[in-house]
């Protein structure tokens, strides 16, 4: 392993360039556009912000089956949600402009936007996009609960919306005549949502991914290919998906949300997101200026990106914009809590004590997270969360031992083979190598690790088909349910063959369960956050899975690029974004 840049830059660059063009139609395409225009405010309209997601393809880009970070980034550019957040994780409108909630806090009731287009797409009549309307938001949450359109996200609906059991049931049973009658649109302006009980995050929920609006044009034009032809209200137009190279999109000229200067947003003229899965080569393509940003940069070369025992870039990086945030992402390994041998909690605590957090944080990953997770899931920088009683698992490798004998294999004896699947993820095979590490020495276990494609182990872990892989959380939003939903059990699947989202571990402790229903119908916050801690610190006792660490965000950015501001959700947001004269 090379351990300078340098080092990597004089030798291998010219395969390095070869690999980054082979990934494009052309590295003639990796200038940005020449047209600019100022406008008013000093900034500069045209050129296209190039960007990589390293994670590789998406699942899809339908709303009703994003289940990742990744398909969150895209469909962030191409369709407007309810709600969005602010850089500062405050609640901002989007599509509905202002909201009341009844007393009660069972009835939400959106004023929707009348201005707002569908993109030109050949699923409408002469291809012209259609004015939105309230009926579309209804439509389009209709479908995140509905199991015909494959969706992920029954579990924000599922004892919650007025009617959605009911609903999901039916469609699961082929009644098409059924609706959701907990979601209605009574004019064009005008959605209410009904629930079955209060439930305190639930407008924060509605910046996630499932109330992206979409055209029911669109989902019964393209039909089951509707996940790689979206289409939706966003400041840019989907163009062309090259699976495992790039994505192409187009700024929407009828977009409806303007500056504070009056500038029609977004200033760029496009976006092409590449799928270049390696760190280093995404490195060295932002050094050579063929991206506009890097996130998440290369263990392997902290020391010489940084000054020595500092979070400053060193010389040689100085003339980059170098952001850094504490991250709302969480880094762990899941088990499935339903078979053997994982369904014995002391496996699972075993495991967990065998685990040196602090070393792979140290000198694994050279001290650039933000720190070990030696508490519970819910990352330290959650708002108005303090983390500081929930009791994790330290080092403790006698303690590991002592439990794997009382599970019945001591000293490792007779433990069947295990698999921890992983994603193609430089950081995330790193550490993954040393908890494989970790448990033979600690444990004597031996554990084999195989690389999978990022959705595909995502849908593995979703269908219970495997028993051990390494993933993270990111924060849909900035609420400790958000976190403890991954153990919820009320959230399992009754019929063991349908996919169990977010909840993969299909971990139940109902007494856990039961604190964390009651924190989400509790509108007094801090006697809020006291359900959550208990419930989660329920959960950890456990060990549904090993908690790893905690992440911080680092993002260059070439010195031209303007008004992309990091927040500890990490958001892509460029419909605001503009580049500067190089």
């Amino acid at each position: 392993m090379l351990t300078t840049i340098t080092k990597f830059r004089i030798l291998p660059l010219f395969i390095v360039a070869i690999s980054a063009c082979a990934i494009f139609s052309g590295c003639s395409e990796q200038k940005t556009d020449a047209r600019r225009t100022a406008v008013a405010g000093g900034i500069l309209t045209g050129g296209r912000f190039r960007i990589n997601m390293i994670r590789g393809n998406p699942n899809g880009v339908d709303p009703a089956i994003i289940n990742s970070k990744l398909s969150d980034d895209i469909a962030l550019q191409i369709y407007d949600r309810l709600i969005t957040f602010d850089s500062m994780l405050n609640v901002v409108p989007e599509l509905a402009t202002s909201w009341e909630i009844s007393p009660d806090g069972k009835r939400y009731t959106f004023h929707i936007r009348t201005d707002v287009f569908f993109h030109d797409n050949p699923c409408f009549p002469n291809g012209k996009g259609r004015r939105m309307t309230a009926a579309d938001a209804a439509y389009s949450l209709a479908r995140c609960a509905d199991p015909t359109a494959k969706t992920v996200h029954f579990w924000a609906f599922k004892d919650k919306v007025s009617g959605a059991n009911e609903f999901h049931a039916a469609r699961l049973r082929g009644d098409t005549a059924t609706k959701l009658h907990g979601i209605t649109a009574p004019d064009d302006s005008t959605l209410i949502i009904k629930l079955e009980r209060p439930y305190a995050p639930f407008l924060l929920m509605l910046a996630n991914s499932f109330s992206c609006v979409v055209p029911h044009e669109a989902t019964r034009f393209y039909g089951k290919d509707f996940f790689q032809h979206p289409v939706g209200t966003g400041p840019f137009v989907f163009v062309e998906w090259q699976h495992d190279r790039q994505m192409l999109l187009q700024r929407n000229p009828h977009y409806w949300q303007r500056d504070g200067h009056g500038n029609q947003l977004p200033y760029l003229d496009g976006v092409t997101v590449s799928f270049i899965k390696d760190d280093k080569l995404q490195f060295n393509e932002f050094e050579s200026g063929n991206l506009e940003e890097c996130f998440t940069l290369p263990t392997e070369y902290a020391d010489n990106i940084f000054v020595p025992n500092s979070r400053n870039l060193s010389p040689r990086f100085s003339h980059f914009i170098l952001q850094a945030k504490p991250a709302m992402l969480t880094w762990f390994c899941d088990f499935l809590c339903t078979k053997a041998p994982f369904d014995k909690p002391d496996v699972r605590r075993a495991f967990s004590y065998s685990i040196d957090r602090e070393k792979i944080t140290r000198y694994v990953l050279r001290g650039m997270p933000f720190a070990p997770a030696l508490h519970g899931i819910t990352p330290p920088v959650m708002p108005g969360y303090d983390i500081s009683s929930i009791t994790g698992y330290d080092f403790n490798p006698a303690k590991a031992r002592e439990l794997l004998s009382h599970a019945g294999y001591p000293n490792g004896k007779n433990f069947p083979e295990i698999t921890l699947y992983i994603y193609q993820e430089p950081r995330l095979t790193q550490v993954a190598e040393a908890v494989q590490q970790m448990l033979n020495e600690n444990l004597n276990i031996h554990i084999s690790i195989k690389i999978v494609q990022f959705a595909e182990l995502l849908d593995l872990a979703e269908q219970g088909k495997i028993s051990f892989w390494g993933t993270r959380w990111y924060g849909d939003y900035p609420d400790p349910e958000n976190y403890l939903n991954l153990f919820d059990g009320s959230l399992v699947p009754v019929q063991p063959g349908l996919p169990s989202y977010p909840n993969s571990t299909r971990y139940r402790n109902a007494e856990s369960s039961a604190a964390l229903a009651e924190a989400t119908q509790t509108l007094d916050a801090n006697r809020r956050a006291e359900l959550y801690r208990r419930a989660e610190s329920l959960a950890m006792a456990d060990a549904p899975a090993i908690m790893l660490f905690y992440e911080m965000h680092y993002r260059l950015l070439q010195p031209y690029t303007r008004n992309y501001p990091l927040d500890p959700m990490a958001r892509v947001v460029l419909k605001r974004a503009w580049l500067a004269e190089k």
